[in-house]
């Protein structure tokens, strides 16, 4: 982890204990979280594609590749039992659709759809919130969640994992930071002519890398 974003982790609460809590549904204004000075370093396609009024968008591509480690391919099975919050497949050259939209809440979902051959294909959702104090969110299904820490760097926005909890009932139980999957991090990528690049590592502290994924998208 870098100066700047042990910098950004540091300002942020952690996640202690058993305690209450409670997930309020705002729209997840990323360039509020960032801040204007950051928000004016991101090129202006990512600036279009992020922008508060943006309420739906659909992209077209592919991954490159989709891979993951063997406890990451066994993780994913069990995951298909809660509603598939990561792919189960591996593969190169993987044909995607990635459809972005605002929900009933006040959230973002962000849904892949993955087409790794004609009978093997699978559909990962999950939904950016904002927390009762403001911070990124990532809701997952069964009441997994994912707080974010989302900055700018070099012109790329980040999005990186804090840890995990499950929210139930409005109690906010957390997961141990040495339980898989690890640390996710994903990179939003410009590359001009309308082509971002999506690319997202899960490292684990103790088994390396768990998951990776990598492809471009353009607008439909």
């Amino acid at each position: 982890m870098n100066a700047v974003q042990k910098g950004y982790v540091d300002q942020q609460p952690k996640i202690i204990g058993l305690h209450r809590t409670a997930i309020v549904h705002r729209h997840p204004s990323i360039r509020k979280v960032l801040g204007e000075a950051a928000w004016y370093r991101l090129p202006q396609a990512v600036q279009a594609r992020f922008a508060d009024d943006v309420t739906h968008s659909e992209y077209v591509g592919s991954f490159d590749v989709v891979r993951a480690s063997r406890s990451g391919k066994f993780l994913a099975l069990l995951c298909r039992l809660i509603g598939t919050p990561i792919a189960p497949y591996t593969g190169k050259r993987v044909p995607a659709k990635v459809r972005v939209f605002a929900d009933n809440s006040g959230g973002m979902v962000w849904e892949r759809r993955y087409q790794f051959s004609s009978d093997r294909h699978c559909v990962v959702s999950s939904t950016k919130q904002l927390d009762d104090q403001g911070g990124f969110v990532e809701a997952l299904p069964v009441g997994l969640r994912m707080p974010l820490n989302v900055f700018e760097q070099d012109g790329v926005l980040h999005f990186v994992s804090r840890g995990y909890f499950f929210d139930w009932f409005g109690m906010r139980i957390p997961i141990a930071d040495w339980l898989p999957p690890g640390e996710t991090h994903v990179e939003h990528i410009d590359e001009g002519d309308g082509w971002f690049r999506f690319t997202m590592t899960v490292t684990h502290q103790w088994f390396g890398e768990v998951y990776f994924q990598t492809g471009r998208f353009r607008a439909e």
